[in-house]
């Protein structure tokens, strides 16, 4: 008899803990760089392409720590009264046919302190990712998304075949 209340105990502490786990997603997002027929708009240019998706996206570039990538001014995404979040983005070309997008996630206390966010939660994810992957697409950038949406992706379509 203990041993079962112990198993359902367990079980239902597990399945709890499982539902509130909260919804996580790396610090990037990839995209493939597609070509650039003549009677497009975009430019062949990636690094102009990414600086006219960003600034579609309604993201104000600013000066970079290194010369091979176009950084963004940080923008507030929340703020709920204790503490606000800002994000900054980093967008840098990974060879010939890749880009990158790291975001920066900062939370800021009403006490002036500040913590890093090792992930991007779901509001963020909502309140970025429509209108940056909206603007990439349109600029000839196809979405990859991270590792584990491609890898959900192409066993979604093993699956299918």
């Amino acid at each position: 008899m203990i041993r079962l209340r112990n198993f359902v105990l367990m079980t239902t502490t597990a399945l709890t803990l499982a539902a509130c786990a909260p919804s996580v997603s790396p610090l990037y997002r990839d995209y493939e760089v597609r070509a650039v027929r003549a009677s497009e708009e975009a430019s062949p240019d990636v690094y102009a392409r990414i600086r006219a998706a960003l600034a579609k996206a309604g993201w104000t570039e600013t000066e970079a720590d290194a010369p091979n990538i176009v950084s963004t001014e940080p923008r507030q995404i929340s703020g709920w009264g204790l503490f606000r979040t800002e994000v900054a983005l980093d967008v840098a070309p990974i060879g010939d046919s890749h880009v990158r997008v790291l975001f920066h996630p900062i939370r800021y206390s009403f006490l002036g302190g500040r913590t890093k966010i090792g992930y991007l939660g779901r509001g963020a994810r909502r309140s970025i990712l429509p209108d940056l992957n909206a603007a990439f697409e349109e600029q000839g950038f196809e979405v990859l998304g991270t590792a584990k949406e491609r890898d959900e992706n192409n066993r979604s379509n093993d699956e299918e075949t």
